[in-house]
């Protein structure tokens, strides 16, 4: 299922999926202390960089967990610390260090902590942290109310400039209060829904009727692909999707299946049969629900 992403959705070196978001001024804070930055956050993961197992080495860039850590200077690399620790470093190329991580869609928080110092930190949405060797804390975390694609580390003084490194990086969505979380269904970067026939993982346009033998009803079963909520098998009662039509009649799509996508812990997959009043309908809007929490909707195409 992964490659199948990859293979559809990839431009240049970089995945490209996207979350349907207005855009506006982003409203953000920063946190100097991890527990105030984990209680203002929610659906976080962390990449600790103590395991290799999943990392993936490319031209000037190194891939973990779907994020993609990018240096001027080739591919950062996996260090280990005087203490044990590992940490990703990426090199100075002598007069300036910029390290360039591109974050997953959806990704309304961020943090890490951060070791040789003076350092830049800066978000996409535009906030930003100068840390100094006088500067006691070196955690700093990032939230906004728009979608984090990147934070950058950067520094172009004093020469040469310290390499950049990097651990305990975590990202997820920030927390509003005692809402709970949005699901955020995925969307290429055409702004059609990000989905895969679930057994031959083609996209659209779908067909009711399965184009293959290995379904025991005949109908296809399509896996849709959210963030900003986690979900496992065990929450398949919780959720629902529908979609809409050009004449705003609403259809229930069956929900066979919630998990996790391999690979990708901060991605989760839906999985949905297609209902025969689907038939020769041509573009749906489609929105998933999450403990009764509607995501946005994105069209996809069912002839």
């Amino acid at each position: 299922m992964l490659r199948s992403l990859v293979k559809l959705f990839v431009s240049g070196s970089v995945v490209v999926l996207i979350c349907c978001a207005s855009v506006s001024r982003a409203d953000g804070a920063v946190f100097r202390d991890r527990v105030s930055f984990n209680a203002a956050s929610q659906n976080l993961n962390t990449i600790d960089f103590e395991s290799t197992a999943n990392v993936r080495n490319g031209v000037g860039f190194v891939e973990i967990d779907g994020v993609f850590f990018h240096n001027l200077n080739g591919a950062p690399v996996i260090v280990t610390a005087q203490n044990g620790n590992k940490l990703l470093e990426a090199a100075t190329i002598g007069e300036i260090t910029r390290l360039l991580i591109f974050l997953p869609p959806g990704t309304t928080a961020v943090s890490c902590e951060q070791f040789n110092r003076p350092m830049i930190l800066s978000t996409s949405t535009g906030e930003s942290v100068t840390m100094d060797q006088s500067d006691a804390s070196t955690f700093v975390g990032f939230i906004s109310d728009q979608p984090i694609s990147t934070l950058t580390i950067t520094l172009d003084f004093p020469e040469p400039t310290p390499n950049a490194l990097v651990d305990n990086l975590s990202f997820g969505q920030r927390r509003a209060e005692n809402e709970p979380p949005v699901p955020q269904l995925l969307a290429t970067n055409t702004a059609r829904a990000a989905a895969l026939e679930s057994l031959t993982t083609t996209s659209e346009p779908f067909h009711v009727l399965a184009p293959h033998f290995l379904s025991t009803d005949g109908r296809t079963r399509i896996t849709l692909f959210v963030v900003g909520v986690l979900l496992e098998p065990a929450d398949l009662p919780f959720v629902t999707v529908a979609a809409e039509d050009a004449q705003q009649q609403s259809f229930d799509l069956p929900v066979e299946a919630t998990a996790r996508v391999r690979n990708l812990s901060w991605m989760s997959q839906v999985t949905v049969r297609l209902p025969d009043a689907l038939a020769g309908r041509g573009d749906l809007n489609i929105s998933v629900k999450v403990r009764g929490v509607a995501s946005n909707k994105a069209p996809l195409r069912v002839d």
